[in-house]
């Protein structure tokens, strides 16, 4: 499966990485996301990952480079409250990538603004399979079942 980083953060060389393919992420986005995974990972002793996965589901990943440190409960730990705690940020993260780096963003856009004008998710698929097609017809029907 294919995955895509958008933010590693290595508390042993102390610098982080965003792929310069989401530059268009709001730069408070990408602070608050540098500034708790730096966290994770000074108390984890380990490089933490955070990604998207060909879907465009949000992966979290850690690696450790010296082992002597390594604390797997722990780091998984911080990672799971980190994801309880950051939910809404991760689901907007999400959202954001899908519509602006995948192939049916356009489509995401729709079935977020229909609902948002109050359309149930029959109305939404109709609308949609009339506009897009019955090709899509999967695609739709996953996003309307996320929400």
């Amino acid at each position: 499966m294919k995955k895509e980083i958008l933010i590693s953060v290595s508390p042993y060389v102390q610098k982080y990485y965003i792929n310069e393919t989401f530059t268009d992420l709001p730069e408070d986005i990408k602070e608050t996301l540098r500034a708790k995974l730096a966290v994770i990972a000074e108390k984890a002793h380990a490089i933490i990952t955070l990604g998207f996965n060909e879907n465009g589901e949000i992966y979290l990943e850690y690696k450790y480079e010296d082992l002597s440190y390594a604390d797997e409960i722990g780091v998984e730990l911080r990672m799971k409250k980190f994801q309880q705690e950051e939910g809404e940020l991760l689901k907007s993260i999400k959202v954001w990538y899908m519509i602006y780096h995948t192939p049916n963003g356009e489509i995401v856009r729709d079935v977020i603004l229909m609902q948002k004008e109050g359309k149930d998710k029959a109305e939404v698929a109709s609308a949609l399979l009339a506009k897009y097609g019955e090709g899509y017809n999967d695609f739709i029907n996953m996003l309307l079942e996320e929400e």
